[in-house]
């Protein structure tokens, strides 16, 4: 296609320019403030001409970002693909090596920054072995001319971000997302969700993720509203759904929030809350029963994807649905095969990996064709999820095969943090697993094995991960194996000997 997302927003701009488009809500240092179609799309290209002289890096002309919660943290995205650069937004809690090894690994040659994260850019940038130049978004004024309609055959293939995705073996890998994949999964999100102008979007995660930024873009073509969280507040977001807020993407620990801060307040009903999204793997179905308590006039939207997939499946719930743990039918534009171990189709009721056909998924990992080429068979892309084709053609997921850990809506690789607990100097060998819990989803357990004569603190044991790791990453617990971990003849390690231990014993909850 020759029109990306930011020609849609800009389309939305001209057709209601006076139309309110984005509120940033207020924080205890804050006020609350708001801008039309006209103002964002003004903004848009203050921030694209600041940045449309960036320079060609080792992929490309790259600008990672490193934003606070707020308007320039979603308007980066249509700005970068007005400039014709692809954005790179990194997380805000990762560690320093972290965020230095996505700037490395991508080639970005611009780091866009503000406020506090001013100085971490700066800080990273020193350890980079390319140029770096850190931009302080806060100083970039809005006077540029108003882009014109792209209008070119070229845009759609043109890379518009790398979302980098935790790694199966210790490293974060960048998936690339061209301008027409990115489009037409803003443009299946609308459908299936049902959004329309009328809509008030809370955005109640971080912008850094695809699917936060994703769906606020895609309310802004539609013609609806945005509402920004700086950070997330159960208090803040009742008062929302009370109210104001039509709409939302809860991952779990938001949900158990809320229905904490819903039953402080004397189970009051939230009834301006019409559409809520949820991923089904780790949401608990007792929790998102209650959900329809909370909000009574809500739809509640089941869905499952991946960065490198996309969105994948999609049904709507029903109070006597939420129960069975599926994730639903394939969206539309996708086709879900479910394979055995030699890749033969299985039959229903049978476990097997997912595979995806789709019409919208990444074109693959920057730098790493061995591991695009492991992904991608054909023109399937492996989920590395276990899961069941049911007889009437939903889809449950049973298992993770790639040892992929999702806390608080965070998805972590086990090997990413057992890399890091093995450096230990009190350990000799771990296995990293996530143990159910009832707010994050998952809670993830570090099981060691001491080194001779040493001791394996918990608390020392975190306090050294969080040198190398987010926050989110770092083990809750920490189990003391008392001997070798179990390994079957080849030397393999058992591992689902040491889940059923972790799982059945009483691991503080942290």
């Amino acid at each position: 296609m020759q029109y990306s997302v930011a020609d849609m927003l800009g389309m939305s701009a001209r057709s209601r320019p006076d139309a309110l488009a984005a509120t940033v809500l207020a924080t205890p240092t804050t006020p609350e403030r708001s801008w039309t179609f006209a103002q964002v799309w003004q903004r848009v290209a203050g921030l694209a001409a600041a940045i449309a002289d960036t320079p060609e890096g080792r992929n490309g002309r790259m600008v990672a970002t490193l934003l606070p919660n707020g308007l320039d943290a979603l308007l980066i995205y249509p700005a970068a693909m007005v400039a014709g650069v692809a954005s790179v937004p990194v997380n805000t809690r990762l560690a320093l090596p972290e965020i230095a090894h996505i700037l490395s690994d991508s080639g970005a040659t611009v780091v866009v920054a503000a406020g506090p994260l001013l100085d971490t850019a700066r800080e990273v940038a020193a350890l980079l072995d390319h140029d770096v130049t850190v931009l302080d978004l806060d100083t970039v004024p809005d006077d540029a001319p108003l882009p014109d309609p792209t209008g070119d055959p070229a845009v759609g293939q043109r890379v518009g971000a790398v979302f980098y995705t935790s790694g199966t073996t210790g490293l974060p890998k960048g998936a690339t997302m061209t301008n027409d994949t990115w489009l037409i999964n803003c443009f299946r999100w609308g459908w299936q969700l049902r959004l329309g102008p009328d809509d008030d979007m809370l955005v109640p995660g971080p912008l850094f993720h695809m699917s936060y930024c994703s769906f606020a873009l895609c309310c802004w073509m539609i013609g609806g509203r945005v509402r920004i969280m700086p950070t997330f507040d159960a208090a803040v977001a009742c008062d929302e759904f009370a109210e104001r807020s039509t709409a939302a993407f809860l991952v779990p620990s938001m949900t158990t929030m809320i229905s904490q801060e819903w039953e402080r307040r004397g189970r009051t009903p939230l009834p301006a809350m019409k559409r809520m999204m949820t991923a089904g793997a780790a949401v608990s179905p007792v929790l998102l029963k209650q959900a329809y308590d909370i909000f009574p006039n809500v739809e509640i939207s089941e869905t499952y994807g991946w960065t490198e997939g996309g969105f994948a499946t999609f049904e709507l719930k029903s109070p006597d649905t939420v129960l069975d743990g599926t994730v639903g039918h394939p969206t539309v534009g996708c086709e879900i095969l479910v394979v055995d171990e030699d890749d033969q189709l299985c039959a229903p009721g049978q476990r097997g990996e997912i595979l995806l056909r789709t019409l919208a998924c990444s074109s693959g990992y920057l730098n790493l064709p061995e591991a695009t080429a492991a992904s991608w068979t054909g023109d399937l892309i492996r989920s590395g999820d276990i899961g069941i084709m049911d007889a009437d053609g939903r889809l449950r997921i049973v298992d993770r095969k790639n040892g992929m850990i999702i806390t608080g809506g965070e998805n972590v690789y086990a090997a990413e943090v057992e890399q890091v607990v093995a450096q230990h100097p009190a350990v000799l060998e771990t296995v990293v697993l996530g143990k159910p819990h009832e707010k994050w989803g998952e809670q993830i357990v570090a099981v060691v094995v001491a080194r001779p004569g040493e001791t394996v603190e918990q608390d020392d044991l975190r306090a050294f991960c969080r040198d190398h790791l987010a926050d989110y990453k770092i083990p809750r617990a920490v189990v003391v194996w008392p001997e070798a971990l179990p390994r079957n003849s080849m030397g393999k390690l058992q591992r689902f000997v040491v889940e059923k231990s972790v799982r059945d014993a009483a691991v503080p909850a942290g």
